[in-house]
């Protein structure tokens, strides 16, 4: 693949993945089967940008007719604007392949400076009406690993999981005071106090115990208003 041969790179410094690499990924951290199909939904939602590869694939220029043919030489970004496009290259993350009539029905692919392209070939190598080769096939279509780290945080943090009430985070801390503190009573051991626990907490955590000991105070007031 493009970018240094990304395939030979660990994992996690890969900057292109291949659909099926994103599919094996998203399944493992979500610990059940995902398919491409997964990615579909998401793309077909517009939360999930897709790039077309194949290298050496001559390109042209569709605002700038004067500019000479390039060539791709790394994954260039699918353009959504066409709703008709994207439902066809959505459809081939479901392996349905598309098979366009001729080379204007090819989808827009757009570079990092904006400029609109799209796919060409020679008079003498241009496929068939209707061929595979107009569109990116299931292989071709890379994404970009770290839009797949965005979307992670998105598809397995919690829709339930609200930020913790200081009420209860205060009345949490009281009840790990009284842990300590009991451990103090057994054995004979003099027992623990809240300058102890002060102490102890500023030791392991380096925290000023000023504020340490107003957190402690807070919470044994949040307990005594509420018990």
């Amino acid at each position: 693949m493009a970018a240094g041969n990304s395939n030979d790179r660990p994992f996690h410094m890969r900057r292109w993945l291949s659909i099926q690499q994103a599919v094996d990924h998203l399944s493992a951290l979500s610990e059940e089967p995902l398919t491409s199909d997964d990615l579909a939904r998401l793309a077909e939602d517009h939360l999930l940008d897709l790039y077309w590869y194949r290298p050496g694939q001559m390109l042209s220029y569709i605002d700038l007719p004067e500019k000479p043919r390039t060539t791709l030489k790394h994954p260039l970004r699918l353009s959504p604007e066409h709703s008709s496009d994207w439902r066809a290259i959505v459809g081939v993350l479901r392996q349905r392949p598309a098979l366009p009539a001729e080379e204007n029905d090819t989808p827009t692919l757009q570079d990092t400076d904006g400029n609109r392209l799209r796919i060409a070939f020679d008079f003498s190598n241009r496929p068939e009406p209707f061929s595979s080769h107009w569109y990116p096939n299931y292989s071709e279509l890379v994404v970009k690993r770290r839009d797949l780290d965005r979307l992670e945080r998105e598809l397995f943090s919690s829709d339930d999981e609200q930020p913790l009430a200081p009420d209860l985070l205060l009345d949490v801390i009281w009840q790990l005071e009284q842990m300590a503190m009991q451990n103090g009573q057994e054995g004979g051991a003099p027992a623990h106090d809240l300058d102890w626990l002060t102490h102890e907490l500023c030791d392991r955590s380096h925290l000023d115990p000023v504020l340490l000991g107003r957190v402690l105070n807070a919470a044994e007031r949040q307990h005594s208003a509420h018990h």
